[in-house]
């Protein structure tokens, strides 16, 4: 008869596992060392195998605390290989649940008739006698084994223990993406701060796609014609891929968002929180020049055909008002610098064609830093170009 040590690749064979392991008694494993007629080889035989494979335990189990501190808050993860969370921890921890299968079985009995068909084969769990619970109250009685013996219990009892704490968190994290699943407000949460990360050096996005088009508007047509409810869109891509899945999605998921509201593939993602406002920003730029914006005569405007230089104070109470350098990270909002210098440099710059010269970037950094140093907070700059508006308006 032989023994299978196969286990399902689901919630139930860790379960299988979990139970076997979390009543593992020193009283037991002594009851089943008698029962299996341990002599001091197979002691020694067991003994060097839960060793070797405590020491497997130890390293797969610090990887596996590491792969679970972010994995539940990530919408795709470099850890991803295509498939569900149960087969990854399974793949994860494959060598430790092979070890505890292996050291089940040295306590099968040993049973030489062979079985008719599919009977040959049984499942180890159900016929291990760790997992049985008869204790007779028998003594070892075998003396010059007495202290091998303990030292087996005694790493049996270590080795279980550890590989319960190791299952719990595979079953709280099963337990943990359930719950994410069924949370439809959390899962979108998760998406886009996942699609934040991904996208957060805007740079970046721009350095790696230039200006090629990464969807095309015959493919953006299609998916919006056969667009999926985004909570079942949401639901079913939940860790089913890796990161460079998501910077690709993200990106046309921000640009889709944007084209809502007119905005440009760069425009899209500079107000991917806000695009209705995004909107309102590049309506202006077109205007700036009827705000009557304070600016500086020049040698380098007079040059150029132009009227003057507009002061570099203002453009740092534009870039302010712009709201381009709001960003939500764990609930606080925080400055995104990169964002404000591609959106004065790559975007401002770009699409303003009046009659005055824009000051250069550095320009502008020396007076916001003047403006950090007097602690001018972002709001009371931002309202200070607002005042512009107000003023444009009553006339």
């Amino acid at each position: 008869m032989l023994y299978s040590t196969i286990v399902q690749r689901d919630q139930t064979g860790f379960n299988q596992i979990y139970d076997a392991a979390r009543e593992f008694e020193e009283l037991n494993a002594l009851e089943a060392i008698i029962a299996c007629k341990f002599d001091k080889k197979k002691v020694e035989q067991t003994l060097n195998l839960v060793r070797m494979y405590q020491l497997r335990l130890n390293n797969e189990s610090m990887e596996l605390v590491a792969f679970s501190e972010n994995f539940i808050e990530e919408y795709a993860t470099d850890h991803n290989e295509c498939f569900r969370l149960t087969e990854k921890l399974v793949r994860r921890i494959g060598t430790t649940i092979t070890g505890s299968m292996k050291i089940f079985r040295k306590f099968c009995p040993v049973v030489r008739r062979k079985l008719d068909g599919a009977g040959n084969i049984v499942p180890t769990l159900d016929y291990s006698r760790l997992t049985f619970r008869q204790f007779q109250g028998q003594l070892f009685g075998i003396e010059v084994y007495i202290d091998l013996v303990q030292t087996l219990l005694h790493e049996l009892a270590a080795f279980f223990y550890q590989l319960v704490l190791v299952l719990k968190v595979c079953k709280d994290m099963i337990r943990q993406e359930e719950e994410v699943l069924g949370d439809y407000e959390r899962l979108k949460k998760i998406f886009e701060k996942s699609c934040d990360e991904v996208l957060r050096c805007v740079n970046d996005v721009f350095d790696t796609f230039g200006e090629v088009k990464l969807i095309s508007e015959e493919e953006l047509a299609e998916r919006r014609k056969n667009a999926r409810p985004m909570k079942e869109w949401l639901q079913k891509d939940y860790h089913a891929h890796d990161k460079n899945w998501l910077k690709r999605e993200a990106y046309i998921y921000r640009l889709a968002s944007g084209r809502q509201y007119g905005l440009d593939e760069k425009a899209s993602v500079l107000w991917a929180h806000n695009p209705e406002w995004g909107r309102k920003v590049c309506d202006l730029i077109p205007q700036l020049d009827t705000l009557h914006i304070p600016y500086k005569h020049s040698k380098k405007s007079d040059a150029a055909g132009k009227i003057g230089t507009y002061d570099a104070r203002e453009m740092v109470y534009f870039v302010k008002w712009s709201a381009v350098s709001y960003m939500s990270i764990d609930g606080k909002t925080v400055i995104n610098e990169t964002n404000e210098r591609q959106f004065y440099e790559n975007y401002l710059k770009v699409h303003y064609k009046g009659d005055y010269l824009l000051p250069s970037w550095q320009a502008v950094c020396r007076e916001r830093r003047f403006c950090y140093g007097r602690k001018i907070p972002m709001q009371e700059m931002a309202n200070n170009f607002a005042a512009y508006l107000s003023k444009a308006e009553a006339a």
